[in-house]
């Protein structure tokens, strides 16, 4: 009878598989976020949460344990036992968040950023980013306030549905809408901001989105009149 798997090969062999998760790791800690592979960040979650724990407990035996393993460590020892030691000093565990963000080109594997999680400023963690982002989309899509429409949605009612099929996409619809107004009033309270101020920050995702959306269009409408009328073409400056 087989017994379980202790951790992912990663198609690696076993020295390989230890020094890329080292690499990986260190850097983890020294930037704060990665870009890599799901199963490269499933695995870099369990040994970072096992370094910052060390970093915590802040002996000597910790510290040698520590640079035993991480490469860099007059760089990194430092962060984990001061740091991030002070930072999840009321933490017990779950330091890291993994955030899908598709398939790459090619090979189409699964990919994924991860994060050590900065409760002192979560307004620059990442999944902050892409919430506002988020907001920024259906506000231009919608073309109105979005935050309290987001925060507040309206339920499926009964009397606007002809069958029981289209009334269950509705509420199906409506759970989802529940579930990100949840996210929403949980990364408002992470980050201590009102409703009025997270509308502030996604009108201002939202035009810096619209001026990047209109200088690339500028640049691709002037990309096909310079190949088209190469002598009536004004240089863009």
């Amino acid at each position: 009878m087989h017994g379980g798997s202790a951790h992912r090969k990663l198609n690696m062999k076993s020295a390989l598989r230890r020094q890329v998760l080292r690499n990986l790791t260190t850097d983890l800690i020294k930037h704060g976020r990665l870009e890599t592979t799901m199963p490269r960040a499933k695995e870099l979650r369990r040994l970072v949460d096992k370094m910052i724990t060390l970093g915590k407990r802040g002996g000597e035996h910790e510290r040698h344990q520590i640079e035993a393993y991480l490469y860099q460590p007059k760089a990194v020892v430092p962060l984990l036992m001061d740091t991030y030691a002070k930072r999840f000093s009321t933490r017990p565990g779950g330091f890291t968040r993994i955030i899908p963000i598709g398939n790459r080109l090619g090979d189409h594997a699964p990919m994924a950023v991860i994060e050590i999680l900065n409760t002192e400023q979560p307004e620059n963690e990442v999944s902050f980013s892409y919430l506002v982002r988020s907001l920024a989309t259906m506000q231009l899509k919608e073309e109105t306030k979005i935050v309290n429409k987001a925060l507040a949605p309206t339920p499926a009612e009964d009397s606007v549905y002809t069958d029981k099929r289209s009334f269950k996409k509705a509420l199906d619809e409506h759970r989802s809408k529940e579930k990100f107004a949840l996210k929403i009033k949980k990364a408002m309270k992470n980050a201590n901001l009102s409703a009025e101020q997270l509308q502030d920050i996604v009108d201002r995702d939202m035009e810096r989105a619209k001026m990047l959306h209109d200088k690339e269009s500028s640049k691709r409408v002037h990309s096909f009149a310079k190949a088209t009328w190469p002598e009536n073409t004004p240089t863009l400056e």
